[in-house]
């Protein structure tokens, strides 16, 4: 009975309390980066930067449809060997 309670009870009084501590310190500070203010030149950048994902991304969607059409042609049953 005591090999379980104490292990149990020091999780609980020194490892729990030091673990909460530390998970808010971590919000904290999070938030903070995300308070700190901005200037207009990185915004602009970030701007660019999802813009241009965003073509990327659209180009490999155009890419996978191109090649599901040609598996389709192709090989008929492909959809269910998957």
């Amino acid at each position: 009975m005591w090999a379980i309670a104490v292990p149990l009870i020091v999780l609980i009084a020194v490892v729990g309390p030091v673990w909460v501590v530390f998970h808010y310190i971590t919000v904290w500070k999070r938030m903070k980066a995300e308070q700190r203010p901005q200037s207009p030149e990185q915004t602009a950048r970030e701007k660019e930067a999802v813009a241009g994902l965003k073509q990327r991304a659209e180009r490999l969607e155009t890419r996978v449809e191109t090649l599901e059409r040609l598996l389709d042609a192709e090989v008929a049953e492909w959809r269910n060997r998957i």
